[in-house]
């Protein structure tokens, strides 16, 4: 019981927190960011994992975001874990704004490359799965050093090699909803500095 409540606690922080960008410039034309999403998908599957972003304005209104990911996990298949790496690239276009803020419309691929290992059933092989995802979505500032980013979309799987015939459930095709909160760690520091200086 001890177990599942400190569990609730780690999830539901890892939601309310699951992007830190590192570093961003004044002008929002920079985002660096830790990615949880991947922590919270592992340990509901009694593994671990982590996620890293980076998206540049490219030109006004527009971005280029990827993303890099790990995972290892327990699957379905008793005594089995799966590793796998995550990689994606989006492309966001900002109607409303010459930064990384407002609402953007965005759309990339990625793939997903999975393998199996452990003293159970094995699958033949590990798994390649590519996929495309159209999304929409709002930045706004909420704080001087803290952005909320809500965003919709939907993940499809073009090519899944399907080794294992459960592995789509492990990297959630179909409709996808996120909410970040971005915490911009250098306007923080600014801040300090700017009231020691007055």
């Amino acid at each position: 019981m001890k177990l599942m409540k400190r569990s609730i606690v780690l999830i539901v922080s890892m939601f309310l927190f699951s992007s830190f960008p590192c570093h961003a410039q004044t002008d929002n034309d920079n985002l660096f960011s830790l990615d949880l999403s991947y922590s919270l998908s592992s340990l509901l599957n009694h593994g671990w994992g982590i996620g890293l972003n980076y998206e540049k304005k490219l030109f006004d209104f527009l971005s280029v975001k990827g993303n890099v990911g790990h995972m290892t996990f327990l699957i379905g298949i008793e005594n089995v874990y799966s590793t796998s790496v995550s990689m994606s690239v989006f492309f966001n276009y900002y109607p409303l704004s010459n930064g990384l803020d407002k609402l953007y419309i965005g759309a990339g691929n990625g793939c997903d490359f999975m393998n199996y290992f452990g003293k159970g059933d094995l699958p033949p092989d590990g798994d390649t799965l590519i996929h495309i995802t159209p999304q929409l979505g709002w930045k706004f500032n909420l704080l001087p050093f803290l952005m909320i980013d809500v965003s919709a979309g939907y993940k499809f799987i073009i090519l899944n090699s399907q080794n294992y015939n459960e592995i789509n459930n492990y990297v959630n095709p179909g409709f996808r909803f996120g909410l970040n909160f971005l915490i911009f760690l250098n306007k923080i520091t600014r801040g300090n500095k700017d009231d020691q200086n007055d």
